[in-house]
């Protein structure tokens, strides 16, 4: 990354005098993965980095809550003069929401907005038993025309029905000619007239609705008096590419925006969680990286043990025995061989031994190095030879040798019973993909 590498280490350093960053698990975790290393400066570059990727996640979620924030805030606005464009001649009504900003709040609508119209002309209607159903199908949910206490199912089209349809209201402050229905304090007749066309034919049918009474609040009656206000704006005159909505509603100013929905503030949160989660996950991950390093040398430690035994079968002294295997290793990863943590701890050793430490407490160094009892055992083997001068360390390496082989075997079989444990559950939805591939059939042809 390197984009705030700079300042986020001159930021740990600060703050690091307190040691408010370094966990003792995170320090241990580092010496074991990177022998030989400046530990200092290694808890300052793995903190700098994984300081920089959260700082980095926040950064960037905050711009683009922020970029979502101004377009929303650019969706919201209408055009000069308090206006809202319609759509082109060719496209279907569309669904505005709208709000009011008043003085004590705000009120939302939900406005369906005609499209440009040309000047229709004048066709005639038919279809008897298209006008007798009629009725029927502009109920909705209400009982009859006789008992309305719900909107209306005003289309311009009907399934079933060719037709084209225009809706009429006498009183569009009650039944919009979208089918919206204001009730009133008192019952109330509204009659509608529906325009049907098809093809070069047309009918006109007047239906007379019967609106039931309502007991309103304030609220609700001054909501009623905005919507119809605002309804009656956008039937004003579809002729015009633009309609202007109401900028005052019984003596009282209204303000209107785009109700549209702001989810800055939501990605902003889900940005924070993030960069929280991966500061975290960080340690975590290092501690994994670490447990995969021992596995792995867990798994080398027999092939280490049977090769001091050969060379000190061969009669190399001990730490010929030791330096002949590091240098091996550090040939062939000189020529592309992959890196092994256990020989890059054995090359470690043999840099302490040329460096003058004594042989006993190199020794002693590597197996507390790697923290596995394993490799700890070893070393004791050989500091012990060092010290008590026994030469008995051969069938003791032997012997160690075969219990690393076994304790390997059973670690193998640990692993095959884990992978088998992890396949059963792909195993069981590919039975489940199997079972309705099979079944599929049977039941289509069942329903046949």
């Amino acid at each position: 990354m390197g984009l705030l590498q700079k300042p986020v280490a001159l930021l740990y350093d600060l703050l690091n005098r307190h040691r408010l960053f370094i966990r003792p698990g995170v320090k241990t975790d580092l010496e074991r993965l990177y022998p030989g290393g400046d530990q200092e400066e290694l808890c300052r570059n793995y903190y700098t980095q994984k300081i920089e990727k959260s700082l980095l996640i926040i950064i960037g979620g905050s711009l683009f809550a922020v970029f979502l924030a101004v377009r929303t805030a650019c969706e919201r606005k209408l055009e000069p003069g308090n206006a809202m464009k319609r759509g082109g001649v060719l496209e279907e009504a569309k669904e505005v929401a709208l709000e009011a900003i008043l003085d004590g709040g705000k009120e939302r609508f939900s406005i369906w907005v005609e499209p440009m119209q040309f000047s229709a002309e004048e066709a005639q209607r038919c279809y008897l038993e298209f006008s007798e159903s009629l009725p029927l199908l502009i109920i909705g949910e209400n009982t009859s025309l006789e008992e309305v206490s719900q909107n209306l199912n005003l289309q311009e089209n009907y399934p079933g029905y060719p037709f084209d349809i225009e809706w009429r209201s006498e009183n569009v402050d009650r039944v919009t000619t979208a089918g919206t229905v204001s009730l009133a304090l008192q019952e109330e007749n509204v009659r509608l007239q529906a325009k049907v066309s098809y093809g070069d034919m047309e009918w006109e049918q007047e239906l007379t609705v019967k609106l039931l009474p309502e007991n309103l609040t304030p609220q609700e009656q001054y909501y009623r008096e905005l919507e119809g206000e605002l309804l009656a704006a956008e039937g004003e005159d579809r002729t015009e590419a633009y309609w202007v909505l109401p900028e005052y509603v019984e003596g009282r100013a209204v303000q209107w925006r785009r109700a549209v929905k702001d989810n800055s503030l939501f990605l902003w949160a889900g940005a924070m969680f993030a960069a929280v989660l991966v500061y975290r996950m960080s340690d975590r991950d290092l501690h994994d990286k670490l447990e995969k390093q021992r596995l792995h040398m867990k798994r080398e430690y027999s092939d280490v043990v049977h090769k001091l035994a050969l060379y000190l079968g061969a009669g190399m002294t001990l730490q010929g025995a030791f330096q002949k295997i590091a240098a091996e290793y550090e040939r062939k990863r000189a020529n592309g061989g992959p890196r092994s943590p256990t020989y890059e701890e054995m090359l470690y050793t043999c840099r302490e031994l040329k460096a003058g430490i004594p042989e006993i407490a190199a020794y002693e160094h590597f197996g507390r190095r790697t923290g596995l009892q394993e490799f700890i055992r070893l070393s004791t083997l050989m500091t012990q030879n060092l010290k008590k001068g026994s030469s008995s360390l051969l069938p003791r390496l032997h012997e160690e040798a075969q219990r690393a082989q076994a304790e390997q075997l059973q670690m193998g079989r640990k692993l095959g019973e884990e992978a088998t444990t992890k396949l059963l559950l792909p195993m069981v939805m590919m039975l489940g993909v199997v079972m309705v591939i099979v079944m599929l059939p049977a039941f289509i042809s069942m329903g046949l």
